[in-house]
């Protein structure tokens, strides 16, 4: 387990952890975890960037061998850079790190 970045949105008693390190719930879950942690453009840019994945199964006959590596390829980066994303998603929204 990583460690935690605490942040806080001056003048509002709400703090919030962010973990460091890689994200699980970003690879594994993607644009739903991106979701729940209300980073609505990260939802939408997962989203499409998976449809993007699966055309070239249309061009391609491995019959989604190739699909299936850009998308795990894909995830890996997700969770790499996951909590990344989200401590800065939330700075975005006034957050400080304490």
């Amino acid at each position: 387990m990583g460690e935690r970045i605490y942040l806080s949105r001056p003048g509002a008693d709400e703090t919030v952890g962010v973990a460091t390190g890689f994200s699980w719930g970003a690879l594994l879950l993607g644009f739903i975890w991106a979701l729940s942690k209300r980073m609505w453009f990260a939802a939408f840019a997962m989203v499409a960037v998976d449809l993007l994945l699966c055309l070239p199964d249309l061009w391609f006959d491995d019959r989604g061998i190739v699909g299936l590596i850009l998308s795990t390829l894909f995830g890996i980066v997700c969770g790499k850079y996951g909590n990344e994303w989200h401590r800065r998603t939330l700075e975005r929204r006034g957050y400080v790190v304490l």
